[in-house]
């Protein structure tokens, strides 16, 4: 599993398992999984995206799930009974509440949720920069009451409430533990940057306090470690937070902590800690000056060959395979029939050499063959030899609206002449850099495209959230302008042309939306992954429809539960063309005939 949260009831452990899109019930005395919940990607009730976070009404035996990117919390209810026979309704998605926006009952990515079953208010993470706070009422009604935590929060994360009531959310890239009290005044802070005693290396993400409310639990996910702090109240609120103890990672083993994120306390003084990249559970008891570790489950890394959330695919000059594994964070390649698959990358921070994080593509450069990666929750590229060994050099770029900064670079692609354009996709443009060798170098050029008007008629040259990019041989530049549902191509020197919102043919023809991918035949002709219309595009240069493509009519078999595709790249091989099929986790194989 990829674990990132967990919460309790006095049976269970409940993980959240984000890679997999489900919920599991550990139980607490065998350790086995007796039931789960989920499975597949979506934004149906009882469904999920990228989830970050999950709490446990003890007083309605429901939980709360943050399902992250499609901005919602999500209310399930469980059954101790049903799941113990492994019943298909241990868990029921019962109602659902919030949407994309900045007011009230609104967020921009749900990122954390609480509850404090004593009052029944529940508080939820808005990763905007503030906590809303919702009643709890009869019948799964949920009341917006209000929200705290604006000017102060950068980037909040998770969130608990202590037995007191108070409420400590984490304040991730100030590094710091932010108190509040129910009202939603600050209290306390607590915390700084830095590899000491009650600091944090970087990105401090999950929180727990202990049922007797005098320690609180901070994972520092950075330094790879939980910092433990000594809680003072007075007057009924916390007043201070001293540095108690650290627990660290093991060396090596069952007990390393590669990628820790949420935990939880029970009320008999046992720790469980997700360890996302170490595929893992940690459990150990505490007491107020130390913790014994009791349980590591037995990691297991993903199969190579194997896919989770694929998105770039690229053929090498040697006929090889490459694929851009998203969730796994790595790059797979293996020979044109599937076999001696191998891969390289591991999640891990902005200066780590061969770390990849949530990278979306990647490029070949020509002539030798490395792979630039477009590392995209670094905001860097990142180079490799063909194989996968990091290249001297070979990370490049931070995040900001510079030339040579980065937003979540998602696109990336080498130009005839040796230039490698890149799309900065937050900053809603495209960058073009010279590359050297031995070592790797990188020198900014231009900028092309900009913020602007948005929509289907919005000038050309106006970007909403370019993902796909691919350069033809005579240096023509194709981006897919993926929120504004259209394909767009400049010239060589820089020129925009106008935009194609949809191809043209006879009889009526179908608008792009939110086409993620969009790559340059050999034949000349431009193909378009037109992933909300789960089809494949090939149309001409200006727009003229060659063909539209969907799974039936490419004879494509189903999944369980789901009968389309979700198309984000292709690659050629001769007449071989192969797909990355994003939520149904596998690259397809298809043939080009006339």
């Amino acid at each position: 599993m990829y674990p990132v949260d967990v919460t309790n009831d006095s049976q269970y452990y409940f993980v959240l398992d984000a890679g997999n899109f489900r919920i599991l019930a550990v139980n607490r005395t065998t350790d086995a999984i007796d039931c789960q919940e989920g499975g597949l990607q979506g934004n149906l009730l009882g469904q999920m995206g990228d989830a970050r976070a999950l709490d446990y009404d003890s007083a309605n035996g429901e939980l709360y799930l943050a399902d992250t990117p499609n901005n919602r919390i999500e209310v399930f209810s469980f059954s101790p009974s049903a799941c113990a026979t492994n019943s298909p309704s241990a868990f029921t998605a019962i109602t659902q509440f919030g949407t994309k926006g900045t007011g009230n009952d609104q967020f921009n990515q749900a990122y954390g949720v609480a509850v404090d079953p004593v009052n029944n208010w529940l508080y939820a993470v808005d990763g905007a920069g503030r906590v809303e706070k919702f009643s709890i009422g009869a019948n799964n009604v949920y009341t917006y009451i209000t929200s705290f935590g604006q000017g102060s929060l950068n980037q909040p994360r998770q969130v608990t409430v202590a037995p007191n009531s108070d409420v400590f959310v984490m304040n991730a890239r100030n590094h710091t533990c932010d108190i509040y009290s129910s009202a939603g005044t600050l209290l306390k802070q607590f915390g700084s940057l830095g590899t000491g005693p009650g600091q944090f290396t970087d990105d401090p993400r999950g929180v727990a306090v202990s049922a007797d409310g005098t320690l609180a639990f901070i994972t520092d996910s950075g330094g790879k470690r939980i910092v433990v702090f000594s809680l003072t109240q007075s007057g009924g609120h916390y007043t201070n937070a001293t540095p108690a103890y650290i627990i660290p990672s093991a060396a090596s083993g069952p007990g390393q902590f590669v990628g820790p994120r949420g935990l939880t306390v029970t009320s008999d003084n046992h720790l469980l800690l997700t360890d996302e990249w170490g595929f893992n559970l940690h459990e150990m008891t505490f007491t107020s000056t130390g913790a014994t570790p009791t349980v590591n489950t037995t990691p297991v890394a993903p199969p190579v060959p194997g896919v989770n959330s694929p998105r770039g695919v690229h053929v090498a000059a040697n006929g090889q395979i490459y694929i851009q594994d998203y969730w796994n964070q790595r790059v797979e390649y293996m020979n044109s029939d599937g076999t001696g698959a191998t891969s390289f990358g591991f999640r891990g921070n902005v200066s780590q050499s061969g770390a990849i994080n949530f990278a979306w593509d990647f490029a070949i450069q020509p002539g030798t063959g490395d792979i630039f990666v477009a590392n995209r929750e670094n905001n860097q590229i990142a180079a490799f030899s063909p194989t996968g060994t990091p290249l001297p050099g070979g990370i490049y770029g931070k995040a900001g609206t510079g030339n040579g900064q980065f937003s979540f670079p998602q696109g990336i692609a080498f130009a005839p002449d040796g230039t490698l354009l890149v799309d900065d996709s937050g900053n809603d443009r495209i960058q073009r850099f010279t590359i050297g060798n031995n070592p790797t170098t990188f020198a900014w050029d231009a900028t092309y495209g900009q913020k602007g008007t948005t929509g289907t008629t919005a000038p050309a040259g106006n970007l909403n959230n370019p993902t796909g990019i691919s350069v033809a041989p005579d240096g023509t530049v194709w981006v897919a302008d993926t929120l504004n549902n259209r394909i767009q191509s400049m010239s060589p020197t820089g020129v925009w042309a106008t935009p194609i919102s949809k191809p043209t043919g006879t009889g009526k023809q179908t608008g792009f939306k939110v086409p993620w991918g969009v790559t340059v035949a050999p034949d000349g002709s431009i193909w378009v992954s037109d992933i909300g219309n789960n089809r494949i595009v090939s149309m001409s240069t200006t727009g003229a429809l060659n063909f539209s493509a969907t799974e039936a009519s490419m004879g494509i078999p189903a999944v369980p539960a789901d009968t389309v595709i979700y198309p984000y790249e292709v690659a050629f091989n001769g007449d071989t063309v192969y797909l990355t099929d994003i939520w149904n986790n596998r690259v397809l194989v298809l043939t080009t005939h006339s």
